[in-house]
């Protein structure tokens, strides 16, 4: 019987104007979203779509032999390539990044399809500018009624999250339909009669997408382009191991990471158009959180199913700085603790890779750490986050107990009525800070099992996203309240003084957020953020107010630093990138590529 089904769907019998508006309005919206292409992929759409496709080279998959037989006997030559795949694991026979589009207009309505396979081998097929455009239904269809049994319908927010968090939304189109009742009467008059309804329904698609009516549309038309993951960790990885002197954050004469790099615009203007107007230099100051970050960052990395042994050395040379420095008083260099943190965590890994051994000195600061920090402070939270790995490595009761005790002091500073954490630090209630707890406490609830504790989580992250998280995906600094923040920027603005810190917005807090989701997930957290990680990251990649790839914008490799909320990039004392940010970054991509992780 489905089979019946997948080989009528290729050719669709002629319908009253009412219906095959919908057919058309899926397809027009489809190919304008696709424009001219190359090498396109249709995946088992009416063949009126695939028919219709610009491209010098189409290939077609279907669900059953069948269909694939009768669209064959329909399009001829104007498919080159004809193939099937079971829907039950909807496995693509084309080589990575093959098609620069795809289109699949309609399988995504079907129950028996594994969409969530589908959509991320056609991530693969598809190269790094490429698109993919496919439609799917909502409650608000006039099918809904009577189609629920055979067909998935989809809530706007679930529709996204289909290509949540490994794709961005580039293109939308918001299709209307009459309710049920209206349908049905339409459809049954004269042909003549229904075309004043059908011309209605076209201007009011145009009217929905135009106003961003979402939760008023019967169909969805979306137009997605893959998140390149896997490349940008690939740059990310050579920026920070690449030498200082070649806009890297490896000293080469000291075998250690840099602090990080400084620039200036050269063009005058309050953001660069491109690499080309900034000018690099190297910053040698010390600062104790900034090397451990980004150590932290790469040796989760080299663990991971991602990880190589291409920069082995220089880890086990970043390492060694560290021990000197630290062996004989971890306190003689004021380290905070979220330096310790890190590096706890770095010595606990290296010890599960590396032919040395690297516990012993993890487990001496994880001595001095203990007496040295009480948990007062929100940055503390990332001692229970390197305690954990420690734990992993050596199973020592000592640490265990630490981290449980270490868990109940984090989750006593939680604050429902506000949904954050207080600690006695002043910056307590910063988006950084919020996110470094989770990290903490996440890793604290995975390692003791005590679950009972996730809701807690979910309070700070449902904050996080409701009142910091902005609708282009960043979240700002600090959320502060509306009268003391007019009044400031109004004196700020008189002034022209520097922007108040809640103006910014971070590449780096971006990522804390999906490490924060990440070790979320990892502690057994059902609540999904994925959408909110995709967004997020989208962000750096484009949707922020320079409409810009960040990490293109830096020429470095990895995203710029900063920009404020009406896109500047020139506030001097926040004109650099640190190597802390790179540790999250390839912290970040790493979770979100790990096979074995929550998001695969």
């Amino acid at each position: 019987m489905r089979d019946k089904v997948l080989q009528r769907w290729v050719k669709q019998p002629p319908a009253s104007p009412e219906i095959q508006y919908l057919r058309d309005a899926e397809r027009l919206n489809a190919w304008e979203q696709l424009g001219e292409r190359t090498r396109v992929l249709d995946i088992a759409s009416e063949s009126n779509v695939t028919a219709g496709l610009q491209a010098e080279a189409v290939a077609r998959v279907d669900f059953s032999p069948d269909a694939i037989d009768h669209a064959r006997d329909i399009l001829g030559d104007d498919v080159d390539r004809y193939e099937v795949t079971d829907p039950e694991k909807p496995d693509l026979p084309f080589p990575d990044d093959h098609f620069d589009a795809a289109v699949s207009i309609g399988p995504y309505d079907w129950k028996f399809l594994d969409i969530d396979h589908l959509t991320a081998e056609v991530n693969r097929v598809l190269e790094s500018d490429g698109l993919f455009s496919f439609s799917v239904p909502t409650p608000r269809s006039p099918y809904a009624t009577r189609g629920r049994n055979r067909f998935r319908y989809y809530e706007p927010d679930e529709a996204l999250d289909i290509i949540a968090p490994d794709w961005q939304l580039v293109d939308y189109d918001l299709v209307f339909q009459y309710p049920d009742r209206i349908h049905r009467i339409v459809k049954s008059l004269p042909t003549t009669m229904q075309e004043p309804f059908v011309d209605f329904s076209w201007r009011a698609t145009k009217e929905l997408t135009e106003r961003d009516r979402w939760n008023e549309a019967a169909y969805l038309v979306l137009g997605a382009k893959p998140m390149e993951y896997d490349d940008s960790l690939e740059r990310a990885l050579e920026c920070l191991f690449r030498p200082a002197e070649d806009n890297g954050f490896w000293d080469t004469h000291d075998s250690k990471f840099i602090r990080g790099l400084d620039y200036s615009i050269d063009t005058g203007e309050h953001a660069p158009a491109g690499p080309a107007d900034l000018s690099w230099t190297r910053d040698d100051t010390i600062q104790w959180r900034y090397a451990p970050f980004a150590l932290m960052g790469a040796m989760q990395w080299r663990v991971s199913e991602r990880g190589t042994d291409a920069v082995d050395q220089k880890l086990r040379d970043q390492l060694a700085y560290f021990e000197d420095k630290l062996a004989d008083d971890p306190s003689r260099i004021g380290m905070p603790s979220y330096g310790i943190g890190p590096l706890i965590l770095s010595y606990a890994l290296a010890d599960s890779v590396f032919e040395e051994e690297y516990a012993e000195m993890a487990r001496t600061l994880f001595d001095y750490s203990r007496e040295a920090f009480d948990f007062s402070h929100a940055e503390d939270s990332l001692l229970a986050y390197g305690w954990s790995y420690l734990y992993e490595q050596t199973g020592d009761e000592d640490v265990l107990d630490a981290i449980e005790d270490a868990l109940w002091e984090i989750n006593e500073r939680l604050d429902p009525p506000s949904g954050t954490f207080q600690f006695d630090n002043g910056t307590t209630r910063r988006h950084q800070n919020q996110m470094y707890t989770i990290w903490g406490m996440a890793r604290a609830i995975e390692v003791t099992g005590k679950t009972g504790y996730l809701d807690s989580l979910e309070l700070v992250l449902d904050y996080t996203i409701d009142e910091r998280m902005q609708a282009d995906g960043a979240f700002i600094w600090e959320d502060v309240a509306q009268p003391i923040r007019g009044w400031t920027e109004f004196v700020i603005d008189f002034f022209d003084r520097r922007p108040p810190h809640w103006d910014f917005l971070y590449e780096c807090h971006q990522t804390f957020f999906v490490n924060a989701v990440t070790h979320y997930y990892a502690a057994g957290g059902e609540r999904d953020y994925d959408r909110a990680v995709g967004e997020a990251m989208a962000w750096i990649y484009g949707t922020n107010a320079l409409d810009a790839d960040l990490t293109e914008l830096s020429g470095l490799g990895v995203p710029m630093r900063f920009m404020t909320r009406d896109g500047h990039m020139d506030v001097p004392d926040q004109m650099y990138k640190g190597a802390y940010e790179v540790g999250s970054y390839i912290m970040a991509l790493t979770n979100l590529l790990d096979a074995d992780g929550p998001f695969r």
